[in-house]
């Protein structure tokens, strides 16, 4: 238990002086709890034994009103160091989590770990930041009445006070066996969590595909196998812990009825008075009280625990960039030397060299996964390569931290992304301070201006997540908008028009026109003709490039480019005859 206050201090930072701070004065908060139940046993002493006097009342009341209100002051101090303190360190780990995220190479979100970072940032962190304070002041407070009562009972008989501690030893005992139950099961129930939240992500991003091929049924029972397992961890945590909990609360009643049986045998033989006999027999129903709490915030501690485990895992992962430095470039041309990538342990670039210069325009051809789409995640370093070097400006990337790197690259891809929030805002992600006429001028170049007047409320207008609330061709647009914003020297481009209507390519195609004017661009071609001017075309196959050169020596090579070009050329001039 101790140790979840030392961890939630040392996760505290510059709050920390706070939160010690709250527990000294837990302290005297203990003392102005126990000192009611010490006066009122005195006034019961005083009554029984007919010596208590005027003044005696009038003190005892004073110093029952004076420790009521100083227990609401220090209860008051702590709250306002330890409840407003949580939900800063919360929210600094957000941010911390945010940042680290982004920094990690894409290949960890493709390890399964999709569900484990959702029940972090949704569940886990939520969980401690509305528990944890209030944990730890339970688990200060029991601590703190244990070792005053302690004292307490051994100033009034020693042997009394030695029940009492070896009770606490052994409930002690008891609650630290409860903590393993709690420990193992409750990491148990986070990992069925993870796995619960990664299948409903999985069933709820591809319920069109799901419809589509009638499987609705044969997905809908794997979630439903998920939740029942998830049932079941949480039974036989419950039936577990339920075990221990009962033996913990067991010992305190032992030592209850313990102290019961001296007070009588010491009162028999004479040893103590009627009167003190009566007032501690009264009070130890009262005394073990608040250490019987942890039995109750166990649970709650050890739940809090396994996320916080989870929470440290995820920050644990080791960061793509962890040896960057803040670079400025200053070229921006962009040169692989003897590049070789691998996804685990399927090759998927081998040994490939090629130079873009500043301000030119490079193509990638080639089959669906012959490596196009990895060459440009290797220049914005979404993943390190293995063998060679990527340079931007002569510099390698692996040298650069990932902000100083990304903040010269712009990004437009065919699946779009936007957020839940105003147009202006996910246009403004290229450039979060940006003004309206920034923005406006940068969405007239997009050509997506227009149909954004034309929404109900223009640039507030709030999207759906991922953008549902407008069509393919609108979305890209937008995304354009967002990099011509940005303004950044170096494109790559998935090409965006490859499947949208006619209309809408006419658009895209002038947005883009606006976008890669004197930038460094790479961008993987579907269509030939967008990039049959290219400086530089690069045809790749099985992760290596086997033709180079411009579009007219291309087609002169007979090769593959060549293959492509023809059947793009039949293609075209197909028609549907009567019949």
């Amino acid at each position: 238990m101790l140790k979840l206050v030392k961890r939630l201090i040392n996760m505290s930072d510059m709050y920390k002086g706070k939160l010690k701070w709250a527990i000294v004065i837990s302290f005297f908060e203990g003392i102005f709890t126990i000192s009611p139940q010490i006066l009122v046993m005195l006034t019961v002493y005083k009554i029984v034994t007919s010596t208590i006097e005027f003044n005696d009342i009038w003190l005892v009341t004073a110093l029952l009103f004076l420790s009521v209100i100083l227990k609401a002051i220090t209860r008051r101090i702590v709250d306002g160091l330890q409840s407003g303190t949580g939900y800063q360190i919360f929210a600094d780990e957000r941010m911390k989590i945010g940042e680290h995220l982004k920094r990690l190479p894409m290949g960890y979100f493709a390890q399964g770990t999709v569900g484990d970072v959702t029940a972090v940032v949704t569940s886990d962190i939520i969980f401690a930041e509305q528990f944890g304070m209030s944990t730890m002041s339970k688990i200060v407070n029991a601590y703190v009445s244990m070792f005053l009562g302690s004292i307490m009972m051994l100033f009034f008989d020693w042997r009394i006070g030695l029940i009492a501690i070896i009770t606490f030893i052994l409930g002690s005992r008891a609650l630290g066996n409860m903590d393993k139950v709690a420990l193992k099961h409750s990491k148990l129930r986070q990992d069925g969590m993870g796995r619960l939240i990664g299948s409903v992500i999985e069933y709820v991003k591809g319920i069109a595909v799901i419809k589509a091929f009638h499987m609705t049924n044969k997905r809908s029972k794997r979630i439903k196998k998920e939740f029942k397992k998830y049932r079941d961890i949480s039974i036989n945590f419950e039936q577990s812990f339920s075990k221990t909990y009962v033996s913990f609360h067991n010992w305190f009643a032992l030592g209850i009825a313990l102290v019961v049986l001296t007070v009588s045998w010491l009162y028999v033989g004479k040893e103590i008075d009627k009167t003190f006999a009566l007032m501690i027999i009264i009070y130890i129903f009262e005394f073990f009280l608040p250490f019987q709490v942890l039995g109750s915030v166990a649970a709650l501690a050890r739940i809090m625990e396994a996320g916080l485990n989870r929470y440290d895992n995820i920050m644990k992962a080791k960061i793509i960039d962890e040896d960057g430095k803040d670079i400025k470039i200053n070229k921006f041309d962009i040169e692989f030397k003897n590049v070789s990538f691998r996804y685990e342990e399927d090759d998927v670039i081998s040994n490939i060299n090629f130079k873009v210069p500043a301000k030119s325009m490079t193509a990638l051809v080639g089959k669906s996964g012959c490596g196009k789409t990895t060459v440009t995640n290797l220049v914005a370093r979404f993943w390190d390569v293995q063998q060679g070097e990527v340079l931007i400006g002569g510099v390698n990337v692996k040298e650069m931290t990932c902000d100083s790197l990304l903040k010269n690259i712009s990004m437009v891809f065919q699946n779009v992304y936007l957020f839940n929030d105003t147009i202006i805002n996910n246009i403004k992600f290229g450039k979060p301070d940006a003004t309206k006429d920034e923005v406006i001028r940068a969405c007239k170049k997009a050509r997506c201006y227009d149909f954004i007047m034309n929404l109900e409320n223009g640039f507030d207008t709030v999207v759906d997540e991922g953008g549902k609330s407008l069509s393919g061709g609108e979305k890209q647009r937008i995304s354009i908008a967002r990099a011509i914003l940005k303004d950044a020297p170096i494109v790559l481009l998935d090409e965006a028009t490859a499947s949208v209507d006619p209309d809408n390519e006419k658009y895209i195609q002038q947005a883009i026109n606006e976008l890669v004017k004197e930038k460094t661009l790479i961008v993987i071609a579907h269509k030939l003709s967008t990039v049959r001017n290219a400086q530089q075309i690069l045809v790749m196959d099985e992760g290596k490039i086997i033709e180079q050169g411009v579009h007219k020596d291309l087609i002169k090579q007979k090769g593959m480019y060549n293959i492509f070009w023809q059947r793009r050329t039949k293609a075209r001039s197909w028609k549907i005859q009567k019949a």
